[in-house]
């Protein structure tokens, strides 16, 4: 049954702090395991659930009848910064561009967002189809932070403060992770409930087990996609759920708070925590219905900007690279599309001209660099909610 345990923790006269020196205890949870549990829930979470669920739909539906690049890149790059935002590591669009493209003038916030850029992509890929593995949640977690040892955590971890003795949160010992993943395994793979619901309640115990020493939160929402896709709900494209998280993250920690019940308070805060999950989720999929309007807006724009070029132009291929890659330089833009050095800074020229691209500004502005700054916005801001 989920508890809370006091572990009292003696003097280590070696100890690297004072906290470790004096002593003292600390309490941490031991969710119960899925497989022992009842999910029910009340007829009116349901039904939120169901609906939630048919605008899901309607959203994927839209996204597979027009896959645009643009669209696809752009939300994931949009999630993977807010997703990462949660944790404290904070850049904004253009560094992270520049990232991307390998420059010299890459920071090392926007290489740890590329990483997560590149976690989420795997995650939709290796979750979206079939059973779930320990291997598909290990790869996940190494694509993000390739440095760390690959396996489960083999010591205590906590959330917030500055040890274990005044953290917000401490998660069950190492020894039991093992054995919650396997049961997080089966029941994502075995529990037939509305994807959505089943979304939900992994992510609230991935990030109780907290089976990483770091990463867990990017992990955990990066599972939340991976059960959209497999669910056939949203395949071409993420809905921006870090987003919206990122605008309540006191919220979002209550909600997880909640969810961490003692003894038999299971089914009151199980209600309590999907109802305010299924929040979050509407509004991420009435934000990302914005932002499909808002890339397939851009891309129109861009291709009419360019039809007046000859249908054999490199510009043409350079526009569909510039949905990829938001900022770009003429040296790659010539080992992207396999051109000249003078044919690249012809083409940056002529995207200049009509409007796509400008020279990067504040303090890239005399570096060789471009930026796009419309799909710049749309990534950091998203597309505004209608007023009145």
């Amino acid at each position: 049954m989920a508890h809370w345990e006091r572990v009292e923790v003696p003097p280590d006269f070696a100890g690297h702090n004072r906290a470790e020196r004096q002593g003292g205890s600390y309490l941490r949870y031991h969710p119960d395991m899925l497989a022992s549990v009842s999910n029910a829930l009340p007829p009116d979470v349901l039904e939120h659930a169901a609906d939630v669920s048919t605008a899901l739909g309607r959203l994927g539906e839209r996204l597979r009848s027009n896959p645009l690049p643009i669209l696809y890149s752009t939300m994931i790059r949009s999630e993977s910064i807010s997703s990462s935002w949660i944790e404290g590591i904070h850049e904004n669009p253009r560094a992270i561009a520049i990232a991307q493209i390998g420059d010299e003038m890459a920071s090392h916030n926007a290489s740890s967002v590329i990483r997560n850029i590149d976690a989420m992509k795997d995650a939709i890929e290796l979750l979206g189809t079939g059973a779930w593995t320990h291997d598909d949640v290990l790869h996940i977690h190494q694509a993000l932070l390739p440095w760390h040892r690959v396996g489960y955590r083999v010591e205590q971890v906590w959330i917030g403060g500055s040890n274990k003795f005044n953290a917000d949160y401490a998660a069950p010992p190492h020894e039991f992770v093992p054995a919650y993943m396997d049961d997080l395994l089966g029941y994502a793979n075995a529990s037939g409930e509305l994807p959505v619901i089943q979304a939900a309640i992994i992510h609230a115990q991935f990030e109780s087990i907290h089976p990483f020493d770091d990463g867990n939160g990017r992990v955990g929402r990066a599972l939340f996609h991976g059960v959209l896709k497999r669910a056939g709900l949203i395949d071409n494209g993420v809905i921006p759920l870090s987003t919206v998280l990122r605008d309540d993250v006191d919220g979002y920690v209550r909600a997880l708070t909640t969810f961490r019940y003692d003894g038999d308070d299971r089914p009151v805060a199980l209600h309590l925590y999907v109802q305010q999950f299924l929040s979050y989720v509407e509004a991420a999929v009435s934000a990302a219905e914005r932002f499909r309007l808002a890339a397939i807006d851009i891309h129109q724009r861009w291709r009419n900007a360019v039809s007046g070029f000859r249908s054999d132009s490199n510009i043409h291929p350079a526009v569909d690279l510039m949905a990829e890659f938001p900022v770009i330089s003429a040296r790659f833009l010539a080992d992207s599309l396999g051109i000249s050095a003078v044919s690249a800074q012809k083409i940056v020229k002529q995207l200049e001209s009509v409007g796509i691209v400008k020279p990067a500004t504040g303090k890239y502005r005399k570096s060789a660099l471009y930026q796009a700054d419309e799909i710049l916005d749309l990534v950091e801001h998203g597309a505004p909610a209608p007023t009145g």
